[in-house]
Order: structure tokens, then sequence, then C-alpha cells
């Protein structure tokens, strides 16, 4: 799918950023989609930034709060491998998405980014269960969007639990469903308050997710209640275009990102519906199941306000098992880690079928779904299965795609004239197609030796994947390239 540049992909007039500043206010962050900023002000500098002829409106008392500020030193990890990963305690929530099957294929996240937006990762370059995640460097970058926090790591246990549901590796209790994936964290979230602040820091989240290369975004977050309750969302804004949080998350889904965001726990309340961004029509909002795939009873509900489908589909949100901040194995109940199981099915597929864009990737999930035939607003499309979506993204594939062996491209980012070596180990003739962002060949290369170094011609930036081919399979590889 081409992906057209935009006025949304130009950054904030950076003239405008430095009158705010002469005029007194502190310019926190930019954000280029809406073409404004978040800034912190007093009410007399506030007077005098509403005359500025380029200000047209703003959003009030988005404050953010100071939290701890509490940095630890890092421990000595060790990394787990194991071929044919002992799920453990965590295999129903493996087995019920198939990504067992993903898995036996090859396919467990390797060279695709997942982005998570949370309230903080706590400890997670501590703990054991992501040891491997940190040892192999496939943490990209991180992200604050609270000026008081320097890290990431600080606080907010939420993250924590999240990523040990896609990239923990625990033999024997519980490994991530895309537990090789490389990924980047942001904190966007105020742990201890609801803010309207929350939902701008989630676009910030969205366009440096973007400027990343993301493949697949993860938020287990939403937004209906703030504690000052005149930003408060009525279901009437559950209409996909209303609130901030939920217009960011079809932006970024339009620039060919895959967004997995949880539906809501408020099914048995007085809210009952899913919350934003989750209505946003070109994502996947994720329900909870139990272990034998019966609706949790606290999953948000749909439909939309406009009457779409939602949640679009479900996975394992009750009694979940997650690596905890605290180095334990738990289960916990949410559909807060329902929607990452799903990022980690996402990335496999992804990985399986690179020239595949977001949409395609997103409708083989809905349609493999236990309940395609009679979607409902309760588990939307129901759940998916890697091996039903495999067949339905490319039925020309037949069987279960099988990948070639260890093979290794850097340095991934990469920009024109640079040196790329690619290295391999497969037995036999291996060949190479490079595929653009549009999804054609435009170069090939016959008769990869196991260790090779080649030039790209002067092509656009963006997402490229490298397709090797020999007789015991194919991988695909994306590479970013940076002019």
């Amino acid at each position: 799918m081409k992906i057209k540049v935009n006025e949304q992909d130009l950054p904030v007039n950076p003239t405008y950023l430095n009158q705010l500043t002469a005029q007194g206010a502190q310019v926190l962050y930019p954000l280029k989609w809406v073409n404004g900023a978040v800034v912190k002000m007093d009410q007399t500098t506030l007077k005098s930034i509403l005359n500025l002829s380029f200000v047209k409106g703003y959003y009030k008392n988005m404050a953010l709060d100071s939290l701890p500020n509490q940095l630890k030193n890092t421990l000595n990890r060790t990394i787990i491998t194991d071929a044919q990963p002992d799920y453990g305690t965590s295999m129903t929530q493996i087995t019920q998405l198939g990504v067992d099957a993903m898995h036996k294929s090859g396919f467990r996240g390797e060279n695709i980014l997942i982005s998570l937006l949370d309230d903080g990762f706590l400890d997670a370059n501590k703990i054991q269960a992501l040891a491997a995640l940190y040892q192999e460097k496939r943490i990209s970058a991180t992200l604050t969007t609270d000026p008081t926090r320097k890290s990431v790591y600080e606080s907010g246990s939420h993250g924590t639990a999240v990523l040990g549901t896609i990239a923990a590796q625990v033999p024997g209790k519980l490994f991530g469903t895309a537990y090789m994936a490389k990924f980047a964290l942001a904190q966007t979230e105020e742990s201890q308050h609801e803010l309207l602040v929350e939902e701008a820091n989630w676009l910030r989240g969205a366009e440096w997710a973007d400027s990343l290369g993301t493949d697949i975004l993860n938020s287990s977050l939403g937004y209906t209640k703030f504690d000052n309750p005149i930003y408060d969302h009525a279901y009437q804004d559950m209409n996909g275009k209303t609130a901030l949080s939920t217009l960011a998350a079809v932006w970024a889904s339009r620039r060919g990102i895959i967004c997995t965001i949880s539906a809501g726990n408020e099914g048995a309340g007085n809210w009952k519906f899913i919350s934003s961004p989750a209505d946003a029509d070109s994502i996947l909002s994720v329900g909870a199941v139990d272990r034998s795939g019966l609706r949790a009873s606290f999953s948000s509900t749909g439909p939309s306000f406009d009457k779409r489908i939602k949640p679009d589909v479900s996975a394992m949100g009750l009694g979940t098992v997650v690596s905890l901040s605290n180095g334990n194995i738990s289960n916990v109940n949410g559909t807060s880690f329902s929607a990452p199981l799903m990022a980690g099915l996402a990335a496999g597929l992804v990985q399986a079928h690179p020239t595949k864009n977001a949409w395609e990737i997103m409708q083989g999930m809905r349609k493999s779904g236990t309940l395609t035939l009679n979607p409902d607003n309760l588990l939307g499309y129901g759940i998916p299965h890697f091996e039903r979506a495999s067949k339905i993204i490319n039925p020309i594939l037949g069987n279960e795609p099988q990948r070639v062996e260890n093979i290794k491209i850097f340095p991934n980012p990469t920009s024109t004239g640079q040196a790329i070596q690619i290295e391999h180990h497969a037995s036999g003739l291996v060949n190479l197609e490079i595929i653009s962002p549009q999804g054609a060949v435009i170069q090939t290369l016959t008769n990869i030796p196991p260790k090779a170094e080649i030039f790209l011609p002067p092509f656009v930036s963006g997402k490229y994947y490298f397709r090797f081919t020999s007789d015991n399979g194919v991988q695909a590889i994306p590479v970013l390239l940076n002019l």
C-alpha cells in the first residue's frame, strides 16, 4: 500500500514554537499531526498567546502532575533460548491464537518493531523474564512524555506486565506471543491520575512510533472519564472521530501501522461500552475471553456510537499469564493483556506475509475469527488464529509458510550508499528480492554467499523488505531506509 506524504508529516513551524516561548510559555513538545503543541503557562501568558494570529484554539488545564524520580541500577542478565518453547502455564493463551503454530513455522517476531504506549515499564530492564530482550539489544528506543521522569523504567508497572505478554521467555511458565520482536517503549500515561493531557501524550507517542518505522502499535489504555469531569467523554463521543486519542489511532493506521487497542474493562459497569481510542474505525480493538473462549464479563462491549462492530477481535484476558515488575509470573485480568497477545499474533503475520499491507493483515485476522460468520458486539469477529489468517491473507501459499533460517542484515536501519552486511547459514542456493514499500520487486540478487556486502541504489526513504528464498523456504526481513 502506497503511503503518501501529506501535511501531517511536516513538522510544526519552528517560528510558531519560538513565538510561544517568547510569550513566556514552556513548550513541552510539538504535535505535528494536529499542527500544535503541548505547552505549560500561567493565565496571563495564555491570554497573550490566544492573541497570536496562528493560534486557533486550545485544550485547557492539561497539567502534568509530578511523580517520584527513582532511577535504579541494572542487574546482570542471562539470555534464555529455547528452540521449541516450553510454554508451561501460558500454553492456553498461546494455542487459542494458533501462536504455537506460528512459532513452529519460525515466526517469532524477528525484526518486527512493536511500540507500546503505557504508564511506564518499572524494572522491565531488570527482571529475568525479559533478560533476553535487553541482552540482545532489542529495545530500539524509549520515550517519556512526563518531563519529571528521566526513564521509562522508574515507575508504572502496568507496562511491564503488558510487555511480558509479548516478549517474556520463562521456560515452563511463560513465552510471549512475539518473544523475538524488537520493541519501542513509551510512557504516555499518568498512573495516579486521569488527565486530558494523556490523550495528547498518546498522540505524541503515536507520532514517535511512526517516526521509528513501527509495524505494530499496542496500547492497553482507554479514556472515558477524567479527574476533572468537565472533560469526560460521553458514549456519543465513541464515534471514531471525536476523541483526540481516537484520531491519533486513525492517523497511525493510515500510515501503515497495525494498532491493537484494549477494548476496555467496563462491560459489567455503568459505562459498559468501549473507550477511546478503541472506537477508531481502522484498528483492532481487542476484547477479553477466558481459557475456554467465553467472554470475560468485564470486557467492554460495542457497538461504537455509529453502529460499527466493536470490539473487532478477542483474546485471553481472564487469567492471562504475565511477568510482573517484581519478577514474579502471575495470572491477571483485563483487556490490557488480551491486546498485547493480539499484537504478537499480528507481528508474526506481518513477518510471514511481508508484501501484504496493514489493512490486509487486519482483515485476515478478523476473518479468521471464531465468529466471522456472525460477528457481534461482545467478542467482535471472535478469536483469530495464525493458520486460518495466513490462508486468508495469502491463499496462494496453501500450507503454512516456512522460512529460511539464520539470516542477519545489518545495519538496520540503513541509508543509501551505506554498505549492508548479509549473513546466513542456509544450505544450497539463496536468492534475494528487494521489495519496495508498495510491494513491488525492485531488485533481484542471486546466489547470495554466506557472507555478503551490498549497496542499495538511490531508493526513497521507507520500509523495504529483503525476501530470501532457498530450497528450504522463504524469509522476509524489513529494512528501514533513511536518506
